[in-house]
């Protein structure tokens, strides 16, 4: 784990090195003819040292929104690899500050001090990194258990303790700052609650599943090497990962709706995007020119479809686009149903790239929902629409034609206006439910966010 992570940074290895030593000779000779065991407060300095420049080490992607998860799984970091170093990470330190200061209630502070800074600054700086709780429980119980085995040495040593009174304020001083650093990261981090944290591994079944959707889509050309589980929000709900080659394919869980895949471009090897045979560029004698325009990447998405996915296609609308959204140049060609005026789940969606391969791929297979009847007018809508941003009503320049679609929400399927409207500073959108009226999901979304590049 710690060389895939710090492959390539051998730099940082050195100065992590360099640094730890300094604080460690520093720590020992501020506390020489002061303390008893200068070699082991050096220790103890060089560790604390080597922790925070581990944790500290940007990854070069500073920036952006503050945001800290909460993991509602406590047990979940001592089940996983990255859980268990955190722990193994902070054993060290709990022993070395307890054999150093024999004040082992103090050290436990400095042990929940410690990850709470280093998740803190985590949060709050520009350096890349993720605060996540569960990094703080593991780096804690490691802390603490290294402070427990410390309290059993040293009743065999003996030896001097720190003073009580600076023991004391020490503990009260730790205190302090932890709460400090709480009540900030509380302000000043949006906070993401979720059930796991970590993917889990997938069962023979859902392998089974996305192997097969896998196969469906592209018959057989890929095979997946690795396989994971992340939840969604929901105890029961998840979304399998299959890994291939320089690509990646979705499926959601348990209901196996939506299936999603994207072949990621590779700057030192040849795109694996799909070649779809007889149609696109680089499939043998009869295949097409590359596409250079709607037409072409149209013909080659039928071609795709005809072969792999005639379900998705059926009494279907065909729409292309040039996609504006930061991913490579290319055209998204999609097949949407309509029932009257009302957008049905949509089916299917396939990316052609430039060279005329397959790089990125949508299905939804659901059936054809009973809706229930459109009651609510475009204007009733908008109204209920300005109703939820009293404030920023008046400041809005421009109201898109709204679409009405089919939304599958809180367990059954409705009908919903779907409503952007844009003003100076950014854009406000919101969902009616074309039948009762209700408002979903209202939102203000800041120009700058919009503006944003990936």
């Amino acid at each position: 784990m710690l060389s895939a992570i710090f492959r390539g940074h051998e730099l940082f290895i050195a100065l992590a090195v360099i640094l730890s030593l300094a604080a460690g000779a520093g720590t020992y000779a501020a506390v020489r003819g002061k303390r008893e065991r200068p070699f082991t407060w050096g220790l103890w300095g060089a560790c604390t040292a080597a922790t925070l420049a581990l944790t500290m080490w940007s990854t070069g992607d500073g920036g952006g929104s503050a945001i800290c998860t909460v993991n509602r799984d406590i047990f979940e970091p001592f089940r996983h690899t990255r859980g268990q170093w955190n722990f193994c990470l902070l054993v060290p330190f709990g022993l070395l500050g307890v054999l150093a200061t024999r004040r082992p209630v103090l050290v436990a502070g400095f042990s929940l001090l410690l990850p709470a800074a280093i998740e803190t600054t985590q949060a709050l700086a520009p350096i890349g990194r993720a605060c996540d709780t569960s990094d703080f429980v593991a780096n804690g119980a490691g802390g603490l258990v290294g402070t427990v085995l410390g309290a059993l040495v040293i009743v065999f040593l003996r030896g001097t303790p720190l003073p009580h009174g600076t023991a004391r304020r020490g503990l009260m001083a730790t205190g302090i700052a932890t709460a400090l650093m709480g009540t900030v990261l509380y302000a000043s981090a949006d906070l993401v609650v979720m059930n796991h944290t970590v993917a889990s591994p997938a069962t023979s079944a859902q392998k089974a599943a996305i192997d097969q959707r896998l196969r469906d889509a592209f018959g057989g050309a890929y095979r997946a090497t690795d396989y994971s589980v992340t939840t969604t929000g929901f105890e029961d709900a998840a979304t399998v990962t299959a890994y291939f080659g320089n690509g990646m394919a979705e499926l959601s869980w348990p209901d196996q709706w939506d299936f999603t895949l994207q072949i990621m471009s590779a700057t030192d090897e040849p795109s694996g995007a799909f070649s779809v045979p007889g149609a696109a560029a680089g499939a043998g004698a009869g295949a097409a020119k590359r596409p250079v325009g709607d037409k072409e990447a149209v013909l080659i998405a039928r071609a795709y479809a005809d072969r792999f996915a005639p379900w998705g296609t059926r009494n279907a609308k065909v729409e292309v686009a040039r996609p504006d959204d930061g991913g490579l140049p290319g055209w998204i060609v999609s097949w949407r149903r309509y029932e009257g005026e009302v957008v049905l789940p949509h089916r299917f969606d396939v990316r052609i790239d430039e060279e005329g391969r397959v790089s990125e791929l949508t299905e939804r297979k659901v059936a054809d929902p009973q809706l229930p009847p459109v009651r609510v007018t475009e204007g009733e809508a908008w109204k209920t629409f300005a109703k939820s941003f009293p404030e920023r009503a008046d400041a809005i320049e421009e109201k898109p034609d709204p679409t009405l679609s089919a939304q599958f929400r809180d367990g059954e399927w409705r009908v919903d206006w779907l409503l952007v409207a844009t003003t100076s500073t950014g854009s406000l959108e919101a969902a009616v439910d074309a039948t009762d009226g209700s408002i979903h999901d209202p939102v203000e979304i800041p120009l700058a966010r919009n503006s944003e590049v990936p």
